[in-house]
């Protein structure tokens, strides 16, 4: 009988127990300074930390892709455990190198009967939530071709909206890809972004809010009109970059408005903090994994 191993890079930013219950393994990705190197949630284990880190070494950090090695590692470490077959969740192939690897290691890893590797098309926990998925469906004993299917089904309905506190990060970075102009070169405004998951997986402005209380009024309208549309069970990840109590509020806000959906909270880690800057906020929504298994 397969025994299905689900893989995931550090970026989805998945608490521990829900990493634990469901036995996801994790590759944690590279942060750097400049020659030195990092690993996410081993050596920088929060936005929080990392921002302190670049005050402290008064420079800003950059981010790489997982190597090789890390993939065969945390495919060797299933194998150990007795898995044959596994697939990799990596975030998105428009935002990083990773799902590339993966796929690569996926072809030539021959320890296993089979693996396969699955671009996520986003970060945090809109990727996080497709591993879930896929290890929930694992633990029933579906195929990798069931799960496969499933993931196709969840990846169509999500979508997302984040604010950022300044934008330089993602430029800096080169992880803006479109909606430069919408936003221009203004002071004091909050751009909201929106990653198009239904086709590459890039980063692009969509809005413009002059707070974060704007800004949350901007990302519910997408929400409703998604709501609207919906014929299924939603689930929603209300997501803070180092700001815990903006978080909670707009979690309670949210459940208020829209009693029907079931919302969780969820962080932006240090890798991806390394992209948005301190202070993020975002709101992540999709079909509930539950109903797809």
């Amino acid at each position: 009988m397969s025994k299905i191993a689900v893989i995931i890079d550090s970026s989805s930013a998945m608490p521990v127990a829900i990493r634990n219950r469901y036995h996801i393994f994790q590759v944690n990705d590279p942060i750097i300074f400049g020659d030195e190197v990092y690993k996410e949630t081993v050596d920088i284990h929060s936005l929080g930390e990392l921002v302190k880190m670049m005050q402290e070494k008064k420079q800003l950090a950059s981010t790489s892709q997982p190597a090789p090695g890390d993939w065969e590692e945390a495919l060797n470490l299933a194998k150990a455990s007795g898995y044959n077959q596994a697939i990799l969740i990596t975030l998105s192939s428009g935002i990083s190198g990773t799902y590339q690897t993966a796929n690569a290691i996926a072809q030539s890893y021959d320890g296993m009967d089979e693996v396969r590797a699955w671009d996520s098309k986003i970060a945090v926990m809109g990727a996080g939530v497709q591993a879930i998925l896929a290890a929930a469906m694992a633990e029933k004993n579906r195929s990798l071709d069931e799960i496969i299917t499933s993931l196709e089904q969840l990846r169509s309905t999500i979508d997302v909206r984040f604010v950022v506190n300044d934008i330089s990060h993602l430029q800096r970075t080169g992880r803006l890809s479109r909606g430069q102009a919408l936003i221009g070169g203004l002071l004091n405004i909050k751009p909201i972004l929106s990653i198009d998951v239904q086709d590459e997986g890039k980063i692009g402005a969509v809005g413009k809010a002059r707070k974060m209380s704007g800004a949350l009024k901007e990302i519910k309208e997408p929400l409703r009109q998604s709501l609207a549309e919906a014929d299924y069970p939603v689930r929603a990840y209300v997501i803070d970059g180092n700001n815990t109590k903006l978080g909670d509020k707009w979690l309670k806000d949210l459940q208020s408005e829209y009693p029907t959906v079931k919302f969780e909270r969820g962080v932006i880690g240090a890798f991806i903090g390394v992209h948005t800057g301190d202070g993020a906020m975002g709101v992540i929504w999709a079909r509930d994994w539950e109903d797809l298994i």
